[in-house]
């Protein structure tokens, strides 16, 4: 092993201390707080009396070895280069919030801006498979946001996740994508972009080293960051299973406040935010000014308030249905709608002209609609 005195011990030590398998967050918690930092423990680990004799056999064997603390270099190295970030939980610039989880992880890799004492932090996530009206909500969510001092945190899943990520980008509010894998890649790879954009205002934050492939078992542990991130958590849809139903539970257990947008009792997508709102979990989340009422947090000055389009539109399954089709086909003449949704002219007028009032769609030249 080549010398590494000469790098910075605390995070060498720390990394190579957490990249040892077998140790849990809460066993690594107590372990530092009995000897006071990483480095103590490597440097008790020859001596017989210590306590680490008596873990698992493979783990006394792992800290007898110098190759934990020859990987750290390589990653401190990795970092370095690549702008990355290595915060220790006892660090200030540690996220607060995650910091006061007893499972928080020792160390988070980061990359981009570290400007986490934000006053409010708000998590919005979801299945991969969202609806048109979820990308509306997502939108009118983030705006209706937009006046507090706030960041939004997300996975980097497609679906809901990419759609909470764009739209707080759109309107320039700080978004961290918490990542199940090293910061050597990117998961999904559709979201490259996106990434590279969101580390100008905000960033990228993962727990793992570089070279931690997207495996299914680091996707609930990335979800507990998401949930102890935030201050409050909110399930725009799914299903009854799935990530967003993990964070929602672990979210909850933090103490933190959650809300799930209710949808159709037939709807896959909606059913499990359904059961987290009958199983009290989560609050109905109704809309914006609703949840900021919720959370006690300021809402916007008079002056900024609009009118909200109300949420009951997006949840008529024939307004989403006549939607997708402008969206899909457009320009589209009535008839055109009507015969493809088996709808009667006099139904189909009504639709249409509550969906120009409320500015999703433009009547055109030639009787004819677009999608706004």
């Amino acid at each position: 092993m080549r010398d590494i005195r000469v790098m910075n011990d605390s995070p060498l030590y720390t990394i190579a201390f957490t990249n040892i398998v077998g140790i849990n967050d809460l066993q690594r918690k107590v372990l530092l707080e009995v000897y006071g930092s990483a480095e103590n423990i490597f440097k008790e680990r020859f001596n017989s009396n210590s306590p680490f004799q008596n873990l698992h056999p493979s783990i006394s064997t792992i800290l007898m070895q110098d190759w934990p603390l020859e990987e750290a270099e390589k990653e401190i190295l990795f970092a370095g280069k690549h702008g990355i970030h290595i915060v220790h939980v006892m660090e200030e610039n540690y996220p607060r919030r995650l910091a006061q989880c007893e499972d928080a992880p020792t160390i988070l890799y980061i990359k981009g801006n570290m400007h986490f004492q934000k006053k409010y932090l708000v998590s919005i996530v979801g299945t991969r498979q969202s609806s048109y009206q979820a990308r509306k909500i997502i939108h009118e969510l983030v705006e209706g946001l937009s006046h507090l001092n706030i960041g939004i945190i997300s996975g980097m899943a497609l679906g809901i996740d990419g759609m909470a990520h764009q739209s707080a980008l759109d309107i320039h509010i700080p978004t961290w994508g918490v990542l199940a894998h090293g910061l050597d890649q990117i998961y999904p790879p559709q979201h490259r972009r996106l990434a590279i954009d969101m580390t100008t205002e905000g960033g990228l934050i993962t727990e793992n080293k570089k070279g931690t492939k997207p495996l299914p078992y680091f996707f609930p542990k990335r979800n507990r960051i998401v949930a102890g991130m935030s201050d409050a958590t909110i399930v725009i849809e799914s299903d009854v299973k799935g990530g967003s139903m993990i964070t929602a539970h672990l979210a909850a257990g933090y103490h933190r406040s959650v809300f799930a947008v209710p949808g159709k009792l037939t709807d896959n997508q909606s059913k499990g935010c359904l059961q987290l709102i009958k199983n009290n979990i989560a609050q109905m989340f109704y809309d914006t000014t609703h949840f900021l009422e919720c959370m006690q947090w300021e809402l916007p000055l008079p002056a900024k308030i609009t009118t909200a389009k109300p949420l009951t539109l997006l949840f008529d399954p024939l307004a989403i249905a006549i939607l997708n089709m402008i969206e899909q086909k457009g320009p589209i003449h009535p008839d055109q709608l009507s015969y493809g949704l088996q709808l009667s002219s006099g139904e189909l007028s009504t639709h249409l002209m509550n969906l120009e009032m409320q500015e999703m769609i433009h009547k055109q030249a030639g009787n004819t609609y677009i999608r706004l």
